[in-house]
């Protein structure tokens, strides 16, 4: 399962050339403003009614840039920079493309269209060289985060689409709908780490099966540490919570 989950986030990666203008955070902003509803406004979308299902589970098996922190944290070996303070940039970011979102969303209501090829009349994102470049230029500046902060540096830190996912994600716990999360066998835990080295962001998994609190705004449900843990003391279900 494990080479499942990182073969899809490599192959999400390998089409992104293609598949860019369908992940954009600007072309729902300017799909918007022009009374637009792009592709990427629909992907978006849908991430937030599945993650009232799977969490966070988009970002471990199908966001592209997932994909380009997998290949970049394992070129790279470097551990996480724990820096507290940078953990509510990602909700600033977030909360303010949300509102601009929304603001555009509302003013245009009566005239929205829905164009899934908006800015993409070919279907493909790099079908010239402009686009092109932008790719490259792109891609070379998310991978000086995982360079600068460690192992999924922008994840953690800075990205502001993360949080779509997070709201479905504390949504689906208040209202204990059932869906994929963790549960933990507090008793079963032999404190041997395992856990915790496995987990691609960084959590403190170990103490979460301790402390019975398994509701980490990080996780993103991958099952490494369900994988990892021979006790049990941690597994991935799908249920309500009780």
């Amino acid at each position: 399962m494990k080479k499942f989950r990182r073969s899809l986030l490599m192959f999400s990666f390998i089409f992104l050339p293609i598949t860019l203008n369908y992940f954009s955070p600007y072309l729902i902003i300017d799909g918007l403003v022009n009374k637009v509803i792009s592709a990427a406004f629909i992907t978006w979308s849908l991430m937030f009614f599945t993650s009232l299902i799977f969490g966070r589970a988009f970002c471990s098996y199908v966001c592209p840039y997932g994909g380009l922190q997998v290949i970049t944290d394992g070129v790279l070996q470097k551990p996480l920079k724990q820096i507290r303070s940078l953990r509510l940039v990602k909700f600033m970011l977030g909360i303010i493309w949300i509102a601009v979102i929304i603001t555009f969303f509302l003013i245009n209501i009566n005239n929205l269209e829905i164009n899934v090829l908006y800015l993409t009349e070919n279907g493909v994102s790099t079908d010239n060289i402009v686009k092109l470049i932008f790719y490259y230029v792109l891609t070379f500046l998310l991978i000086t985060f995982p360079i600068i902060f460690g192992k999924r540096g922008l994840c953690i830190y800075f990205c502001p689409m993360s949080i779509i996912n997070i709201i479905g994600t504390k949504i689906k716990n208040l209202l204990n709908l059932p869906s994929l999360r963790l549960k933990a066998t507090s008793n079963n835990c032999k404190s041997c780490h395992k856990c915790n080295r496995v987990c691609p962001m960084s959590i403190d998994v170990m103490n979460m099966v301790k402390t019975g609190k398994v509701n980490h705004t990080d996780c993103i449900l991958c099952g490494e540490c369900d994988r990892a843990c021979q006790n049990q003391a941690i597994r991935r279900v799908f249920g309500r919570s009780k």
